[in-house]
């Protein structure tokens, strides 16, 4: 068993590591094609399919789930999960040599903070996961407060979206970042409806899936809300850093679905049933752990940001000034 156990370590870190590089070479990507903003959909859909960099970076982040559901078929969540913080020193490795992006101190604080948090987050599961058929999902979505998380989620991604094309997409890597999180998150959320229906040991099971609309919904849903995260990564990444971008997008996709888990799917009755509450309490330490890191990413890049339009304006107002004195010494000469 122990082997089997490693096998799925190295999966993990494996994928997890794919997951980042594949977001980072995204990264990379991006930076180098036109603006989204500026062009229409087939030109940035021409663009990033026949950028190689981008191509291999979104490859890798197809090709991760593979390896991960592989790694969660071996070994239990609680061991698997935790292997996400190793994807995410793999992303700051990679940041720094590949990209050449810098990394600041704060920016070294918060990733610990996260990646700290992501390893309570993996400990503090339940020994047994709660299983949930369709008919369960199905009925747990008809709930009014399911209803209404859903639908503020919703909102507040496009929230962000709408506020960030009112200021003329300032702080767009932080915004962006944090409405591609919340949306793949959403997406996440659906995937998980979808695989209610979808036993793979029991063929029957999929077979009564395919007959129900509700199934085919969850499908249709999960496919929107993917496409739509990654366009908005896409434009995070052009306009700042993978190093900021890709943990606040990490941070918020995974949040938001285990918020989902306490509302949707009740998901931590389990901890009531196993009487194991400090395991709850553990979790949300985690959660607060995590957010605090990507909140300290977040007020250091609009630092940064705030930084980088104050120097440019003054290079600005230098020029404009040697301009006018420019000026002066010619009509100067003039008049002589």
């Amino acid at each position: 068993m122990a082997y089997i156990y490693i096998l799925a370590i190295f999966l993990a870190i494996l994928s997890y590591s794919m997951l980042n590089v594949g977001m980072g070479l995204q990264k990379k990507g991006a930076a180098s094609l036109p603006k989204i903003n500026s062009q229409t959909f087939g030109q940035n859909l021409k663009n990033f399919l026949t950028n190689k960099t981008w191509l291999f970076g979104f490859v890798l982040v197809q090709l991760q789930w593979v390896l991960l559901v592989m790694a969660l078929d071996f070994a239990p969540i609680s061991l698997v999960t935790p292997m996400m913080s190793v994807g995410m020193i793999a992303l700051v490795i990679f940041s720094y040599f590949y990209l050449k992006e810098p990394i600041h101190k704060p920016e070294i604080g918060g990733i610990i903070a996260i990646i700290i948090g992501i390893v309570i987050m993996g400990v503090t599961n339940p020994e047994e996961e709660i299983q949930h058929d369709l008919t369960f999902i199905i009925d747990s979505f008809s709930h009014l407060d399911s209803i209404i998380f859903l639908t503020l989620v919703f909102i507040i991604s496009l929230g962000f979206i709408f506020v960030c094309v009112f200021r003329k997409y300032k702080n767009a890597d932080i915004l962006f970042g944090i409405s591609a999180g919340i949306t793949d998150a959403l997406g996440a959320i659906f995937i998980k409806a979808l695989m209610g229906g979808a036993d793979f040991r029991d063929t029957t099971v999929i077979q009564s899936s395919v007959g129900r609309w509700e199934w085919w919904f969850f499908m249709i849903l999960l496919i929107i809300f993917n496409s739509v995260a990654t366009l908005y990564l896409q434009v995070a990444y052009q306009r700042g850093r993978a190093v900021i971008v890709a943990p606040i997008f990490a941070v918020l996709a995974m949040i938001t679905p285990v918020i989902a888990g306490i509302i949707v799917f009740d998901d931590w009755s389990i901890y009531i049933i196993e009487n194991t509450i400090w395991k709850m309490i553990g979790k949300i330490f985690a959660l607060l752990t995590i957010a605090t890191g990507a909140i300290i990413l977040s007020v250091h890049s609009a630092r940064i940001h705030k930084k980088a339009s104050e120097e440019k304006e003054s290079q600005e107002e230098v020029k404009i000034e040697e301009i006018k004195e420019e000026e002066k010494s010619e009509s100067a000469t003039i008049g002589e």
